[in-house]
């Protein structure tokens, strides 16, 4: 089934107005807890990776993401890790990865709405810039024809 790239965006949009600063606080004094008593660590680690990667800050979705990698081997929080790792791939513009990430989760679970949705999202900007790139492409090729039939006509 072909997910909507329309509402993965509005997703992401509603996503973005999200004030979680507070969030993320408490959330990282909990993971930090956690890592000296290791007792709920990977929920406490899923919980500060999810505040990071809402963040407006590039560094700290990366860091996000990273922690979100690590959860990949939980078989309770794969799915999760993985969707959310494939939105800060789409929101730092990392498409091919998104689509790669979001290829794992649906092999996994085909029936995922929100990974159909963003899958679908990531293909229309790939064939958008693909469009680009090939009138850009072509654009160049024109132009370097014209000035070689240019050079050749003054010999």
């Amino acid at each position: 089934m072909a997910g909507s790239a329309e509402v993965a965006l509005e997703r992401l949009k509603a996503d973005e107005r999200l004030d979680i600063s507070s969030q993320l606080q408490a959330a990282r004094l909990a993971y930090f807890k956690a890592l000296d008593t290791h007792e709920d660590l990977d929920r406490a680690k899923f919980t500060y990776a999810w505040c990071l990667i809402h963040q407006k800050s590039r560094d700290e979705m990366k860091m996000g993401a990273s922690l979100l990698w690590e959860l990949t081997g939980n078989k309770e929080l794969r799915r999760d890790s993985l969707f959310y790792i494939a939105t800060v791939q789409f929101r730092m513009e990392q498409y091919l990865d998104a689509r790669k990430t979001l290829e794992k989760l649906l092999a996994a679970d085909p029936d995922n709405r929100q990974a159909q949705d963003l899958k679908a999202a990531v293909e229309k900007v790939l064939r958008h810039d693909g469009a680009v790139g090939l009138a850009l492409l072509s654009g160049a090729a024109v132009a370097v024809f014209a000035v070689g039939a240019a050079l050749i006509k003054r010999r």
